[in-house]
């Protein structure tokens, strides 16, 4: 299994290659600073690079998947990463056949047919696990959301779709 990792996913706007830069400009311009506000925190690679400084991290941002990787990256719940590891090799195996709200909205759209069958069925199988913590759903939708964005047929945000695949990826 790959490691899943904060810079791993496709965003406009994404600041990963900036972050040298703004390190350095908060270096040389501020002093003794404990905490730090990511108000428009996209992906939280800002918020990642400060978390690592032992820096306090208030992070926002308006989009509700944003939300779901914060509580993964920056959550202070416990983990079991032996059960996520379970249920994300129990995902990887599932077999879809079924047309589901995925597949039906976004099929041969933002994803092949048959990912978006997969997306779909693995969204409603996360949903309906028991006997996990917010922390761990949350680690195991943002897997589900960085792999989404592997096969997207998109540059990493929904509002449009290319007319032409360039390249057709299939999820493991």
């Amino acid at each position: 299994m790959d490691c899943l990792e904060i810079y791993q996913r496709r965003y406009l706007g994404n600041k990963q290659k900036l972050l040298p830069f703004i390190d350095q400009v908060v270096r040389d311009y501020t002093n003794h600073i404990h905490t730090v506000a990511d108000i428009f925190g996209g992906t939280g690679v800002v918020a990642d690079l400060f978390r690592q400084q032992n820096k306090n991290i208030i992070i926002n941002d308006l989009l509700y998947s944003n939300y779901i990787s914060y509580l993964t990256w920056f959550s202070n719940e416990e983990v079991d990463y032996q059960k996520i590891i379970f249920y994300i090799d129990a995902l990887n195996d599932l077999s879809i056949k079924d047309d589901n709200y995925v597949s039906i909205n976004f099929g041969n759209k933002y994803f092949s047919m048959d990912n978006a069958k997969k997306i779909g069925a693995i969204r409603e199988y996360i949903k309906g696990i028991p006997n996990v913590n917010k922390r761990e759903r949350a680690f195991l939708l943002t897997s589900l959301l960085y792999a989404m964005d592997k096969v997207a047929n998109t540059v990493g945000h929904y509002d449009a779709f290319r007319k032409k695949w360039i390249v057709l990826r299939q999820f493991n």
